[in-house]
């Protein structure tokens, strides 16, 4: 299948999945915080730290996934799925008002749970049958 297609249909899954649970986080916890963004980050490290740990269960090594695959997931689903450019604007935005406590909580937060999910998603990854 052509690259630039399997880029586009994993792209506008995961643009469609980040503005829905983003919004759905947003009215669920409140406007306050990023909660949206906050959530749609720290799943996507989780959702990268399953297909990683299972890419290299079946695979042995992330090079040797058909890069077909690489591209509709990886790049494409969750390069569009998480934000995190949109974190760092948050971030600064809170910066800016002065919001110092608020902005270490959530930049503290994505950094340090996100990679702790990527950990427990290679791990969850490898010992899936996925």
């Amino acid at each position: 299948m052509n690259k630039a297609v399997l880029l586009i249909l994993g792209g506008s899954i995961g643009t469609l999945c980040r503005y829905y649970l983003a919004d759905w986080g947003q009215n669920r916890w409140g406007l306050l915080f990023p909660y949206g963004t906050l959530l749609v980050n720290l799943l996507g490290c989780l959702l990268i730290g399953l297909l990683l740990g299972g890419f290299e269960r079946r695979f042995e090594a992330l090079a040797a996934v058909p890069v077909e695959l690489r591209l509709l997931l990886m790049t494409g689903f969750l390069g569009a799925f998480t934000t995190f450019s949109s974190y760092e604007l948050e971030a600064f935005v809170m910066l800016r008002q002065g919001a110092w406590e608020r902005a270490l909580i959530y930049m503290l937060g994505s950094l340090v749970l996100g990679v702790l999910l990527v950990v427990l998603g290679v791990r969850l990854g490898r010992a899936l049958p996925i």
